[in-house]
């Protein structure tokens, strides 16, 4: 299944609501089942970015419904790459 690599920022509405960014996560977390994939990880960052999630999921359309859903709730802007792992490049050849 394909991975991506989601950079979060925080909109002002997210920085005010930080303190709930668990509770958002689980969240996120149940759509991303419910959309057949899964979480590999997510987590709190220091640096320009203030959160990485990384996912499996079905194809290109689900993450970026899976975007949609979190741009709408107005909390984050983020960012969404494809991760190629080092089998998927050898492939590529």
């Amino acid at each position: 299944m394909p991975v991506y690599v989601t950079l979060i920022r925080w909109t002002d509405q997210g920085r005010k609501n930080a303190a709930d960014l668990p509770d958002r996560v689980d969240q996120v977390t149940e759509r991303i089942k419910q959309a057949g994939g899964k979480v590999i990880g997510n987590y709190l960052t220091m640096g320009r970015f203030d959160q990485v999630a990384v996912i499996d999921v079905p194809n290109d359309e689900t993450a970026a419904k899976l975007a949609l859903v979190v741009a709408g709730r107005g909390n984050a802007v983020t960012e969404t790459m494809r991760a190629f792992t080092m089998d998927e490049v050898r492939k590529l050849k």
